[in-house]
């Protein structure tokens, strides 16, 4: 039986109690913020080695200028990849959260305050009792459960920057892949002439062109075979 008895003690009691349910009642509600975060991080590593998975596909052939970087960077993306997925695998490991009497003892213990405090005719001792029960088992559990709490947001910190670095990497290997497949800048810049386009012998007002030659009379004036001219003679 606790031996708070005066008025200012039974306040700062109180205030301590509430303040350690607090807390207690915080580091509880963290520990439910990791598996909330979880699908963000399957659907971004999803996303992002589908995407690498397709880009493999279509890798520079070897002797290309992109061949190595390509290589390199499908190399860091699957290690940042598979980095991340270790440490979330790492930050949701089993831990033993520590929490307060269940109902059933905390009841249990209650009542006998009770019964104790009718025993000695002192009344006003049982809640002062309870409440300094519970502001101990609040204290051990906050600190333990923030020592857990604050390992597995350090991993989950470092499976979000693995995350990004993986998708950072993923993207610089498209732009990569895409540029070993544009055709060369001296191609691109190749001035292409147009095409000719043929000009008839005539003007508009229908007299002949002195500097065009027409087709017609070009086959006219070619030199006849002379078995033709031979059958023609006859």
């Amino acid at each position: 039986m606790a031996s708070v008895t005066y008025p200012t003690e039974l306040a700062v009691l109180a205030h301590i109690e509430q303040t350690l349910a607090e807390s207690y009642r915080k580091e509880i509600d963290q520990e439910e913020n990791l598996w909330r975060s979880l699908p963000f991080f399957a659907a971004t590593l999803a996303l992002q080695l589908a995407a690498l998975f397709q880009v493999i596909a279509h890798l520079p052939a070897g002797g290309a200028w992109a061949t190595l970087p390509a290589r390199a960077l499908v190399g860091l993306s699957l290690a940042c990849s598979l980095g991340a997925l270790g440490v979330l695998a790492a930050s949701i490991l089993p831990a033993k959260f520590r929490y307060v009497s269940n109902d059933t003892a905390l009841l249990e213990y209650t009542l006998s305050l009770i019964r104790d405090e009718q025993a000695i005719d002192q009344p006003g001792l049982a809640l002062p009792a309870l409440q300094e029960s519970l502001a101990r088992q609040y204290a051990a559990a906050t600190d333990n459960n923030r020592h857990i709490n604050d390992r597995t947001e350090k991993l989950r910190s470092v499976a979000g920057l693995l995350t990004i670095f993986a998708v950072i990497s993923t993207l610089v290997l498209v732009a990569v892949t895409i540029d070993n497949y544009l055709p060369d800048h001296a191609v691109q810049g190749a001035r292409i002439e147009p095409a000719r386009q043929p000009v008839e012998p005539f003007d508009p007002a229908g007299a002949k062109r002195p500097d065009v030659a027409s087709p017609n009379a070009a086959a006219h004036d070619a030199p006849i075979p002379a078995a033709a001219a031979h059958a023609g003679g006859h």
